[in-house]
């Protein structure tokens, strides 16, 4: 589970700068860069502060965050098939 890289990558996704999001959570960009760069993890609340300055749902983060080491090697082949249009999908508006 990469949450720290599912941050980045949805802020990125949503032209959000570092600074912004820090700002709309609460956070310091130092707290956020940290975060985005898996040097320390969020508490739930700061999750909960990020969702939904992102608009999205935790759900969504999770998501997101699931890696393919994750998941079973047997259904590896399943997550890939289904990982990107998953995404797209979640984040159609």
């Amino acid at each position: 589970m990469d949450l720290g890289n599912a941050i980045q990558t949805l802020r990125k996704e949503q032209k959000v700068s570092r600074k912004e999001l820090a700002e709309r959570s609460n956070l310091s960009v130092t707290a956020l860069y940290n975060i985005e760069n898996n040097l320390s993890f969020p508490s739930k609340d700061t999750i909960d502060k990020l969702c939904s300055s992102l608009g999205i749902p935790v759900s969504y983060l999770m998501f997101y965050s699931i890696s393919e080491d994750d998941i079973p090697e047997e259904k590896r082949a399943s997550f890939r098939f289904l990982q990107e249009p998953m995404k797209r999908f979640l984040m159609e508006k």
